[in-house]
């Protein structure tokens, strides 16, 4: 005689609802995947050619002079990066020692 296994009624239903919380379980695995991968790829930052000078340092997020001049307004002065004009040039003072000790 062939025997069945004891099993609920209501054993079928209860799989359909664990396997939509594992596929959402492996979804959210993937995004977070996804981001980790994405934060990790090297990003290149965006030279803009014009810099706000206020109390001896450059902020350079301006597109043109016009944007300069209106923000740095009261507050400093416009100048062109220099990032953009000396692109060879060391940007900061350790680097410079450095290179000297060569």
């Amino acid at each position: 005689m062939h025997q069945n296994p004891v099993q609920p009624e209501n054993a079928r239903t209860l799989q359909q609802p664990l396997s939509r919380i594992r596929a959402a379980r492996l979804s959210l695995l993937a995004t977070v995947a996804l981001g980790l991968a994405a934060s990790l790829s090297p990003v290149h930052a965006q030279e803009y050619p014009w810099c706000v000078s206020r109390e001896g340092y450059l902020y350079c997020f301006y597109t043109t002079q016009e944007q300069c001049k209106w923000t740095a307004s009261g507050i400093g002065g416009c100048a062109l990066n220099p990032r953009l004009l000396f692109p060879e040039k060391p940007r900061d003072s350790s680097q410079n020692l450095l290179g000297q000790m060569k």
